[in-house]
């Protein structure tokens, strides 16, 4: 039967990720992919996982990029207007296009199940070796591939709804149907995560969150537990009660994740290897290892670069809301997230350097053009002057310790209708790390209702996660966007077609068959 063009990966693609193949064998020979996975040793394996966070990963544009990109539908952040034929704006007004916005959901499908289709073979062609230890060691390592299929299934749920279920090679025909988000939640997600939660180490195995821990597969799981309580399946109380059980499980026992003291020192080249992140795709633009999008993306047109004397022009593809700037609680996060003025060309010369070269003052962002606060959140993840590269280094966070605290505290509130001491202690150690200059009704004081105090964990994870790549989906889960994003709702797409999803690549319908999401 023929292969899905969207879901089968190259032959041989894990060959090309773990070894090198003599071409010229006397005699000449031929091993099939199944037996050369069936045959890996540990390093082997190590090698062949490896190419799994490439796949999530998906090139200078893939995940990092993309998953920002559509946080404009949220509160957060927002567009550069000025742009002609700006993509981002059918994406501010909550009306997803099929075709300008294709890149989003074509790149996003490809590089999801090329996670799924690569981690498959692993786990279903892979034995394990003999002796005790090295197989433990080699089921722990196999592991990273169960948590990465159900996080890349977790993302295409909720980003689609139906699709496709692929669990082994069996599976990918042209005549596949869409499978109801429940059951790839059953059949995929939660059973790829218990596996994970089982077998991971408590420790990463590489030493740093770019392999994840038993506890970040955990938080997954909460994460996943609380997202099923909501919009679209609405399970409820009981799916609260799981998130949090697997949330408190973190918190009480997990002995390598710890809070990091300074709230700055999270987003700092130097120190992206500390132990707080659960999680995240590691960026190395200097040695071309996934890169990331914080380069020019975030910095203003017409920024002018003192440390050179140089202006350079930033692609402002991303700027923070207004709102979110004005309302943002004024602590230390807000002073490291925002960037409030700038040096710029489109300020006065104040001065020539040495070479006669004019030197620009600063610009509010109420003066500038834009007329937009920036996001300075991953500046310091820079790879040269600020502003001079595309793509740069750093981290892109998809879970941390924070994530942890601030599930568990919705979660048991929203299961037992009250708020517990342990609930009211995880958020109350997030905002006294923030250091909030004003005391008032955003901090915990033990009083709060139980719906008062949901509020504040709302809250809280927006300050805390800004531009993280996580509101949107809190938004839906929690039915908010109408809320949130009120002065966009009536008469928006989401309002009219009743869901919150992206469309299906024009290709695969195309391929398939299939009817689209309502209303693309």
């Amino acid at each position: 039967m023929k292969k899905l063009t969207y879901l089968a990966t190259l032959a041989g693609s894990l060959f090309i990720a773990t070894s090198c193949v003599d071409l010229n064998q006397e005699p000449q020979s031929f091993i099939t992919e199944e037996d050369y996975i069936a045959s890996m040793d540990q390093s082997a394996l190590e090698s062949a996982i490896s190419a799994l966070y490439n796949n999530l990963w998906g090139s200078n544009y893939g995940f990092n990029c993309r998953i920002q990109r559509i946080q404009v539908c949220a509160d957060e952040i927002t567009y550069r207007a000025a742009k002609a034929g700006n993509a981002l704006a059918y994406y501010d007004k909550l009306g997803p296009s099929i075709s300008a916005n294709a890149d989003e959901f074509n790149n996003t499908w490809k590089d999801f199940y090329a996670v799924i289709n690569n981690a498959n073979k692993l786990i279903n062609k892979s034995k394990l070796p003999e002796g005790e230890e090295a197989a433990k060691k080699f089921e722990s390592t196999l592991a990273e591939a169960y948590f990465l299929r159900g996080l890349s299934y977790f993302y295409l749920v909720r980003m689609y709804g139906d699709v496709p279920l692929i669990m082994s090679d069996e599976d990918l025909s042209n005549d596949a149907a869409r499978t109801p988000v429940e059951e790839i939640y059953n059949k995929a997600i939660i059973p790829s995560l218990k596996y994970a939660v089982k077998k991971l180490p408590e420790t990463p195995r590489a030493g740093n969150s770019s392999t994840p821990t038993k506890w970040a597969a955990e938080t997954c799981l909460a994460d996943v537990y609380i997202t099923m309580a909501g919009w679209p399946l609405k399970k409820g109380q009981e799916y609260y009660a799981l998130a949090a059980e697997a949330a408190k499980d973190v918190l009480d026992h997990n002995q390598y994740h710890k809070q990091e003291a300074n709230y700055e020192d999270l987003w700092k080249e130097a120190n992206k290897n500390n132990s707080e992140f659960m999680f995240c795709l590691h960026h190395s633009h200097a040695n071309k290892v996934m890169a990331s999008n914080y380069g020019k993306s975030y910095y203003p047109v017409n920024f002018f670069d003192t440390s050179s004397n140089t202006v350079r022009s930033g692609w402002a593809d991303y700027y923070a809301r207004k709102e979110a700037y004005l309302n943002y609680p004024n602590d230390k996060r807000k002073e490291w997230n925002f960037m409030a003025e700038w040096p710029s060309s489109e300020a006065e010369v104040i001065g020539t350097d040495d070479k006669g070269k004019p030197i620009y003052g600063t610009i509010t962002w109420e003066e500038s053009s834009d007329g937009l606060p920036c996001i300075s959140k991953y500046y310091d993840y820079n790879q040269g002057y600020p502003g001079q590269n595309a793509q740069a280094n750093g981290v892109t966070s998809i879970y941390r310790l924070a994530d942890a605290k601030l599930l568990y505290a919705e979660a048991s509130t929203r299961a037992t209708g009250s708020v517990n001491t342990q609930a009211k202690d995880a958020v109350k150690s997030i905002q006294d790390r923030a250091g909030y200059a004003e005391r008032d009704i955003q901090e915990v004081s033990g009083n709060e209702t139980a719906d008062e105090f949901l509020e504040i964990v709302s809250n809280e994870r927006k300050y805390e996660f800004y531009a993280e790549m996580r509101r949107w989906f809190e938004l839906v889960r929690t039915e908010q966007v109408s809320v949130k994003r009120a002065e966009a709702w009536n008469g928006s797409f989401f309002q009219t077609q009743s869901h919150y999803y992206f469309p299906i690549p024009s290709a695969q319908i195309l391929l398939t068959g299939w009817t689209n999401n309502p209303g693309y």
